[in-house]
Parts: C-alpha cells; structure tokens; sequence
C-alpha cells in the first residue's frame, strides 16, 4: 500500500467520525447552517481534491515507471 492511498482516507474518516466529535454534535449553528450540515458537506468537497492529488500521484508512479522501463529497455539495444 502506498502512502497517497492514505490521501482519500481523511475525508473519509472525517465523515464517519462526525456523529462521534463532540464540537460538531451540538446545538450551535456554522455559516447559519447546522454544525453537522456544514462538516459533511465541506469534507464531501474536499474528497475530490483529495481524489485527484491520488490520481496524479499514481499516474506520475505508472509515468515514471513506463519512461524507466523504456530507457531500460533503449539501453539494451
């Protein structure tokens, strides 16, 4: 397992441990929205930059390991 696969698991976590976080759970208002409303739904935003940043990091790997097997491969010959 590579550490960017950690990247999207924050968010993640963000969400499921949201009814357990005590300054989230309560009465009180953020933005003029419900506490839990505006938690869930800034960590839903932030799952797609977290999702692309692990895209370009395993695209980048596969890239960078393509090139490194052509160059092998080109110094054979």
């Amino acid at each position: 397992m590579r550490p960017y696969h950690l990247i999207p698991a924050v968010p993640a976590l963000a969400l499921a441990l949201m009814p357990f976080l005590p300054f989230v759970n309560t009465d009180g208002l953020w933005f003029g929205l419900p506490r839990m409303l505006v938690w869930g739904a800034a960590w839903c935003v932030l799952c797609t930059p977290a999702l692309l940043l692990t895209e370009r990091l395993m695209s980048r790997e596969t890239g960078e390991l393509a090139t490194g097997t052509a160059a092998a491969e080109g110094t054979d010959k």
